[in-house]
C-alpha cells in the first residue's frame, strides 16, 4: 500500500475546519496543520528557524509544504525554499504581495492590461501624474483596509496620516518573516510596502481568476465573479461559474501565460483579480496573488468536483493535477460564496453553537460555514476593513439561482448571530436586493473554457 505523502499545511485558524473536511476521506495526503495564530505567538522568527532546522534534519517527515493566505504563504515559501521543497519562492510572494513591485511587472509585460499607477509621495511630488478621483491602496494590502477613492491631494495627505501607523503594524510579522534570512532582502520592497500606491480607477464587472503553474506552464481553472454591496467597498457574495466570452478567454489566458512567469511564480497556485468589460472584451489587472484563492476552494468543487486544495498539494509534491472530477451527480450547476457583514461595530453577543452548525448539515449538507469570530468581543477586535466587519463566510451551491437563495435566507436565519447595538439600518449580511442576474454558464469541467451563457444573462 502507498503511504500518504504528507503535507506541513500552513493555514488560518478559521479555514482548519474545511482543511480537514477536504481530507478526512481521501488516501494520498497526510495533512499537519499549523496555524498563522499559532506563529504569531510562538515568535515568527524563532518558528521558522525551528521548522527549517527540523525538516532539514528530517527530511521525510514532509513531502510538500503550502499555505493558503498571505501570511501563511509567506511563512511556507520561507521554510520551503530553506529547506528544499517546492512552492512560490520567496522573491516572487515579495513581488506579488509588493503591489507597487507588481505593478512595475505589469507594466513591463502586459502594459494594455496595467492601469497607470504610482507612489503617493511621488503623486504628492507631482499631482499631474494622476487624474482625480483615483483610487488608492496600501502598497501591500490587509484585506481591504486602507482602500479609499481619492478627490483631492488632501485627501491624500489625510489618510497617510491616518492609517500609516496601522499599515506599519499589519507588516510586522512579514518584515520580521523575510527578514530573518538574509538573502530574502529587497531593497524596493522594504522601502515601499508601508507606503499607499495611487492608480487609475477601474470600470468592469469583477472577477478572479484562479490558476497554477507547474514547471513553468500556466493552467487557469476557473472564473468567480465579484458582487459588491452597492456603494461600497465591500463583496456581498461571489458566484461561480463565471463564463467568458472565446475572444476575452484568449485575451486573459495570453496575459497570464506572460504576467505569471514575469513574477518569478513557479509551483505554485496564483489567483488574479481583474476588472472586465464584456462588451469591449477588455480587461485590466487588480492585483495577483502567489497563493490560492482559499475562500473559493468549496465554491469550485462544488461545482466541478475538482478539489483546489489537493490539486494545491499535488503541485507542492510535484505532481501535476490529474483534475479529474466526481460523480456528476453529486455536483451542482453553481455555488455563491456569501459574505456576512455588518457596517458598524458591535459587541458579539451570540454566535452558533454546534448543535446550530449540527442542524444546519443535516438539512444542507453540501452548505459550508466559515465562522470568523466569538462571542464577548467587538467586531472591531477581529481583522475588518474601515466599512464593514466581516463575520461568516457561506457556501451555498444549487442547480438555479432560487434555489440557492431560498438556501441562504434559511441558513442565516438558522445561524442567528446576535450584537449589541441595534441599527435598523445596518446591513447585517443579507445582500442589499437580490443579487443580479449574472451567473455564469454551467459547466462541470475544471479547464478554463468559455460556457454557455445562463438563462437569465
Amino acid at each position: 500500500m502507498t503511504r500518504k505523502q504528507k503535507i506541513l499545511f500552513l493555514c488560518d485558524a478559521s479555514d482548519i475546519e474545511e482543511i480537514e473536511h477536504s481530507f478526512a476521506d481521501q488516501s494520498t495526503y497526510d495533512v499537519t496543520i499549523e496555524t498563522t495564530e499559532k506563529i504569531l505567538s510562538f515568535g515568527v522568527r524563532e518558528y521558522l528557524y525551528q521548522t527549517v532546522e527540523r525538516i532539514n534534519h528530517h527530511p521525510e517527515i514532509y513531502d510538500g509544504v503550502v499555505g493558503t493566505h498571505d501570511s501563511s504563504a509567506v511563512f511556507a515559501a520561507i521554510i520551503a525554499e530553506e529547506a528544499g521543497k517546492r512552492f512560490a519562492s520567496v522573491q516572487s510572494i515579495i513581488c506579488c504581495q509588493n503591489k507597487y513591485l507588481c505593478r512595475r511587472i505589469q507594466r513591463t509585460c502586459i502594459p494594455e492590461h496595467t492601469p497607470n499607477f504610482c507612489l503617493a509621495l511621488d503623486y504628492l511630488r507631482n499631482p499631474e501624474r494622476l487624474q482625480t478621483p483615483f483610487f488608492i491602496k496600501p502598497v501591500r494590502a490587509n484585506i481591504s483596509f486602507g482602500t479609499h477613492r481619492i478627490e483631492t491631494p488632501e485627501q491624500l495627505e489625510y489618510h497617510i496620516g491616518a492609517e500609516s501607523m496601522d499599515i506599519a503594524r499589519f507588516n510586522q510579522y512579514y518584515l520580521e518573516a523575510i527578514g530573518s534570512y538574509a538573502r530574502h532582502y529587497n531593497a524596493i520592497n522594504m522601502a515601499t510596502c508601508n507606503s499607499f500606491l495611487c492608480e487609475d480607477l477601474i470600470d468592469g464587472d469583477q472577477v478572479t481568476v484562479d490558476g497554477y503553474i507547474f514547471e513553468g506552464e500556466v493552467t487557469c481553472f476557473g472564473v468567480t465573479k465579484a458582487v459588491y454591496h452597492p456603494r461600497t467597498n465591500c463583496f456581498s457574495h461571489h458566484e461561480f461559474p463565471y463564463a467568458l466570452s472565446a475572444e476575452l478567454h484568449a485575451a486573459i489566458t495570453s496575459a497570464l501565460d506572460r504576467l505569471i512567469p514575469a513574477t518569478g511564480i513557479n509551483n505554485s497556485f496564483f489567483n488574479v483579480e481583474m476588472r472586465i468589460d464584456e462588451a469591449a472584451e477588455t480587461f485590466k489587472i487588480i492585483e495577483v496573488n502567489s497563493r490560492i484563492a482559499f475562500q473559493f476552494a468549496r465554491t469550485i468543487e462544488a461545482v466541478t468536483g475538482i478539489s483546489p486544495l489537493h490539486m494545491l498539494c499535488d503541485v507542492a509534491v510535484g505532481r501535476r493535477p490529474a483534475l479529474t472530477p466526481m460523480a456528476e451527480d453529486q455536483l451542482f450547476n453553481y455555488c455563491y460564496n456569501f459574505e456576512l457583514h455588518r457596517f458598524s461595530d458591535a459587541k458579539i453577543l451570540q454566535t452558533p453553537t454546534k448543535s446550530v452548525f449540527d442542524e444546519i448539515e443535516m438539512k444542507y449538507p453540501e452548505v459550508r460555514i466559515r465562522n470568523l469570530i466569538h462571542e464577548n468581543v467587538n467586531l472591531s477586535d477581529f481583522k475588518h476593513n474601515p466599512e464593514s466587519f466581516r463575520y461568516c463566510v457561506l457556501d451555498v451551491p444549487g442547480n438555479s439561482r432560487e434555489e440557492i437563495m431560498s438556501k441562504y435566507d434559511d441558513v442565516v436565519a438558522m445561524l442567528a448571530y446576535k450584537f449589541d447595538v441595534p441599527d435598523e439600518h445596518a446591513r447585517t449580511g443579507e445582500p442589499a436586493g437580490s443579487p443580479p442576474e449574472q451567473s455564469a454558464g454551467r459547466g462541470h469541467e475544471i479547464e478554463f473554457q468559455p460556457g454557455p451563457r445562463s438563462p437569465d444573462r
